[in-house]
């Protein structure tokens, strides 16, 4: 398909680039505020952080368990689950970063009361762009960047493998889908689509999804470079984001519209936005 301008005034870009830039700026205020921003001179080193060869195993090791249990298993409740306990732990990180007790506590009852009555495509992403940033925190708090660069290749080399040489990515989305359970970022045509809810949306509609490592894994680097300064935070953010435009040029402009990983254009966006930011401290 031939680009055009009109690709970038359509509310599902638009939607999906705010939702994206949200999450990875969000990430940087939770860490901020619950301060994770660590000197990289100060005593967090490789022997009391995670080392880059830790994080994989276990990245590739919880990826087998979940692939294992949405394959074999089949039970969407468990998946639901699962889907939850994430979403609570993030939720609940979040709230402290920005609330006090007990208003942390209002703020959790609001939106679950609010997702519960609703369940729409709206209380849905929210939950998870604040769940995200909050996770991102975790582990890009407890990562040195130099680690962060090694682990945000492995994972690109990952991803396009996952999705166009085994497909068990691609596999693993379909069997959450058909639970109902979207660890993605879901992305209407329009505003109303906003409203629709979750029951109603698959893959064969028309919604477009936004993974959520595509989200995490950038975020977490991101935070993790809070431990140089902000300003090379910041700037590797605006990297991320030039990677999800990146990204979205080069969907829409398959000549078949597919599935495709989308961690290798956001972290080649993410690396040059680094690289700018070291460029710009050595001035």
């Amino acid at each position: 398909m031939k680009l055009s301008w009109r690709h970038f005034v359509c509310f599902s870009f638009v939607a999906e680039l705010f939702c994206f830039a949200f999450t990875i700026f969000l990430a940087i205020g939770v860490a901020l505020n619950l301060g994770q921003m660590v000197p990289a001179a100060s005593i967090r080193t490789a022997s009391n952080g995670w080392a880059a060869w830790e994080f994989l195993i276990t990245f590739l090791i919880a990826s087998l368990c979940l692939f294992l249990i949405l394959k074999y298993v089949k039970k969407p409740w468990l998946v639901k689950v699962l889907f939850c306990l994430a979403i609570i732990e993030g939720l609940w990180l979040f709230s402290q970063a920005y609330f006090v007790y007990p208003y942390n506590i209002i703020f959790l009852v609001v939106l679950f009361i609010y997702w519960y009555l609703y369940k729409n495509v709206l209380i849905h992403d929210i939950l998870i762009m604040f769940s995200l940033s909050a996770i991102a925190v975790i582990f890009g708090g407890n990562i040195m960047p130099s680690a962060g660069i090694l682990i945000l290749i492995f994972l690109a080399v990952y991803d396009f493998w996952a999705v166009y040489k085994t497909s068990h990515m691609v596999q693993m989305f379909q069997r959450l889908a058909e639970s109902k359970a979207y660890f993605t970022i879901i992305i209407p045509q329009n505003y109303h689509g906003l409203f629709r809810k979750i029951q109603t949306v698959s893959p064969e509609t028309e919604f477009m999804f936004l993974g959520t490592g595509d989200l995490a894994i950038p975020a977490m680097f991101v935070v993790s470079c809070l431990q140089i300064n902000l300003l090379t935070s910041l700037i590797t953010g605006l990297g991320t984001i030039f990677g999800f435009i990146l990204l979205y040029i080069i969907f829409v402009t398959q000549k078949e519209r597919r599935p495709m990983p989308g961690l290798p254009p956001i972290v080649l966006g993410t690396l040059l936005g680094n690289l700018l930011a070291q460029l710009i401290m050595k001035l």
